[in-house]
């Protein structure tokens, strides 16, 4: 059994009722980099073709098993279209989570921005602490995990990617 399992085994025994929300981009799914002006573009016509992180959605499977777990997508998204291909892209790879627990945070309909990009998923996660007593986010971003952990505290625990797939 992986190291991150047994980490997250470890938060769930030492708490009531525990939420862990997870990244797609380079988190769940391959990331293919595309220069700046064309990110949009590729991103919508390749979605579709994103190779999944086996190794690290079959974890996940084990965790949503947890009796205490439940486990959420939390991505951002430029614009609806790609919004759209995330949904089939997890219908597809990740359908072992419900719908109801995916939160797709999408740019063009103003749901975040450059301001904002870093600390959004932070908020999301904080919206839900009334149904939990703990928190985790899985992501592969360092800002966006650093000011998680600044803005919940000791009532989250953090990973970036790298821990899973040790």
């Amino acid at each position: 059994m992986s190291k991150f399992f047994e980490k997250i085994k470890k938060i769930a025994s030492e708490n009531e009722k525990v939420a862990m929300f997870v990244d797609m981009d380079g988190t769940i799914t391959v990331y293919d980099v595309y220069p700046e002006s064309d990110v949009n573009k590729n991103m919508a016509d390749n979605y579709q073709t994103l190779e999944p992180v086996n190794y690290v959605i079959d974890i996940l499977k084990k965790i949503n098993e947890l009796p205490n777990v439940d486990v959420y997508i939390l991505t951002l998204s430029r614009d609806r279209s790609i919004t759209e291909k995330k949904k089939v892209w997890l219908n597809k790879y990740v359908n072992f989570i419900d719908e109801d627990k995916w939160i797709i945070i999408t740019k063009e309909l103003g749901e975040y921005n450059k301001e904002n990009r870093d600390i959004i998923k932070a908020e999301k996660m904080k919206e839900k602490l009334d149904k939990y007593n703990y928190e985790i986010l899985l992501d592969d971003d360092h800002k966006i995990l650093k000011e998680t952990q600044k803005i919940l505290g000791n009532s989250a625990s953090v990973f970036h990617i790298s821990s899973a797939i040790i």
